[in-house]
């Protein structure tokens, strides 16, 4: 039989013991508010530009564009064409030294902006075997002309772009 001393010890140890068998999840708190800290104020913030396109669903037609002029840009492995879906080619610019003439077609946009000054719209169409690189580049002559003076380096010239398949 067991004395009454030793029911004592074995009651105060279980006391002791009560509720010791959690996880002290405390300093870890402590530590993913220091890392999340730290790592807020180590993030390299970039600036991320974002264009719309207005890119046509498959079957359904293009958006209609306003009346007279409806620009249209072909871009081919050989050159780039200047359209217009109602006459036809307006300009032809020819690669020059086996690579696309962007600042030709930057100032031929120029012009017909002067000409039609509220059309907004152009459509890009992109020949087979053309590579991602160009058409960007050729979206952004289409889109804004570079000006050479300080005060105002850009101008819009056809922001409204629609990006499509050339016809063979």
């Amino acid at each position: 039989m067991k004395s009454k001393s030793t029911r004592l010890v074995r009651r105060n140890h279980d006391r002791y013991h009560r509720g010791r068998d959690d996880l002290n999840i405390v300093p870890m708190i402590d530590m993913m508010v220091i890392l999340v800290f730290f790592l807020i104020f180590t993030a390299v913030f970039s600036k991320t530009n974002i264009l719309q396109l207005n890119l046509p669903a498959n079957g359904a037609p293009a958006t209609p564009l306003p009346k007279g002029l409806k620009l249209e840009v072909i871009v081919r492995p050989g050159d780039i064409l200047v359209n217009d879906r109602n006459s036809g080619p307006l300009k032809d610019i020819v690669n020059t030294g086996g690579a696309y003439d962007y600042a030709a077609l930057s100032l031929y946009m120029r012009e017909v902006k002067a000409q039609f000054p509220t059309l907004t719209d152009a459509t890009v169409l992109l020949g087979p075997n053309v590579p991602y690189d160009v058409l960007v580049q050729v979206m952004d002559a289409v889109r804004v002309y570079q000006l050479p003076s300080p005060p105002f380096p850009k101008t819009d010239l056809f922001p409204d772009i629609s990006v499509g398949d050339a016809p063979k």
